[in-house]
């Protein structure tokens, strides 16, 4: 169920046809642009907060490429921290230990529901593992 507080982005699955895939979303709330994503990994999807643990900065620096070289994990492109598709947990890099903050992601078939909760943007950046969703 989604609460009044809270935001949502529809995305269609087609935009996630590759394995693996990502596709960046945004919203404004309460006057703030708040940047998300969601990555297919084989049969599964995720979604996160477009914003490194390390420093506040997109992973993607805007040009929606999160992926390491062989595209077994999500990385920050400008300092190389590594995170893991499935969990959000750096595993390598400045923020080891922290994890993205993870969106909710509601399957309704062709398309999935991304919701952005209101206070998302009052979250800090953290190195520290104990933040994070």
């Amino acid at each position: 169920m989604i609460s009044p507080s809270e935001t949502v982005v529809v995305v269609s699955k087609k935009k996630l046809s590759a394995d693996p895939s990502t596709v960046s979303v945004q919203l404004k709330i309460k006057g703030h642009i708040v940047k998300g994503f969601v990555v297919r990994k084989g049969n599964g999807y995720f979604a996160y907060q477009n914003l490194c643990k390390h420093l506040p900065v997109t992973l993607d620096l805007n040009d929606n490429s999160f992926f390491t070289h062989d595209k077994s994990n999500l990385q920050c492109q400008m300092h190389g921290a590594v995170y893991e598709m499935e969990t959000g947990l750096c595993i390598g890099g400045p923020c080891e230990g922290a994890r993205l903050n993870r969106l909710q992601l509601i399957d309704e078939g062709a398309q999935l529901v991304v919701v952005f909760p209101e206070g998302l943007i009052e979250e800090e950046v953290s190195c520290d593992p104990t933040k994070g969703i």
